[in-house]
């Protein structure tokens, strides 16, 4: 967990964001760093519940003490964590039905499955039961819990239209962040959006996501090109409860071997 990102998103290790949707979202860059870092914030406490969606990538060794709740082979150590993933970080065409009757029942204690996510794009594909399992692992949670999915941009690469994407997205947040009998879960996703690429339907799901999201953390490169002291720039996007009001701070980073460095751009310690 990053301390100093906590200050600048005004979020406390002791009361973690509650009925929140937190927008995680990368152009030539890299964003994320910033999901181990609310997985951390949520593993502090035994209380905790969490279940991580991995589509993208495999678990791998973290900048934060998530690397001590999930090791560089995918395996869960923390009993708080419910791991779902694709073998060795692949997504495979099929039945995506198939693969969900064969998942572990989630529960408290972590269990990694030994079957990947699959998908199969056709046109009655739905992710509804993939909605189903996450609803079923939150039902009635009363603790303060943690949905995290990485990333949902991978969705579309493989076919999946993006009006089902934003669907499913929806149901997350509303799950998360609406329901009337949870009252503190945080919903955590994050999508790519290249400005080097034209690509309509990734700029679509970003924007319907920025319209339910509470809070965006855009990560990317810099204008300049590399630099060994600067790798990237942060913009944190707040917005009121109702959506009708933000503010925007930008700043730079510098990824340490177990932290991150933030600070106002231009002033980076190498430069003065």
């Amino acid at each position: 967990m990053f301390v100093e990102l906590n200050s600048l998103i005004n979020v406390s290790e002791k009361d973690p964001p509650k009925r929140k949707f937190i927008l995680l979202s990368d152009s030539q860059n890299d964003g994320s760093f910033i999901i181990h870092h609310f997985l951390a914030l949520y593993i502090k406490d035994d209380l905790f519940k969490n279940l991580f969606i991995i589509i993208a990538q495999q678990c791998k060794k973290s900048t934060s003490e998530t690397q001590l709740a999930i090791d560089k082979n995918g395996k869960v150590t923390n009993k708080q964590i419910s791991l779902v993933h694709g073998q060795n970080g692949t997504l495979v065409r099929a039945s995506l039905h198939r693969a969900i009757s064969e998942l572990p029942q989630p529960c408290f204690k972590a269990r990694l499955c030994a079957k990947p996510v699959i998908f199969f794009s056709n046109a009655s594909f739905t992710l509804q039961p993939l909605y189903n399992r996450i609803k079923s692992t939150f039902e009635n949670e009363k603790e303060p819990c943690l949905l995290v999915i990485d990333d949902l941009s991978c969705l579309l690469s493989i076919g999946i239209h993006v009006q089902n994407v934003i669907d499913f997205a929806h149901y997350c947040y509303s799950l998360m962040c609406c329901s009337t009998t949870m009252l503190n879960g945080c919903f955590v996703t994050l999508v790519h959006n290249d400005s080097d690429v034209e690509d309509e339907e990734s700029l679509l799901l970003w924007k319907q996501l920025c319209h339910y999201s509470h809070m965006e953390l855009h990560v990317r490169g810099l204008s300049s090109g590399y630099c060994k002291d600067v790798h990237g720039q942060l913009t944190i996007t707040q917005r009121d409860q109702h959506r009708t009001k933000h503010h925007t701070r930008n700043l730079q980073f510098k990824i340490l071997e177990k932290n991150v460095t933030f600070f106002a751009p231009g002033m980076s310690k190498a430069v003065l």
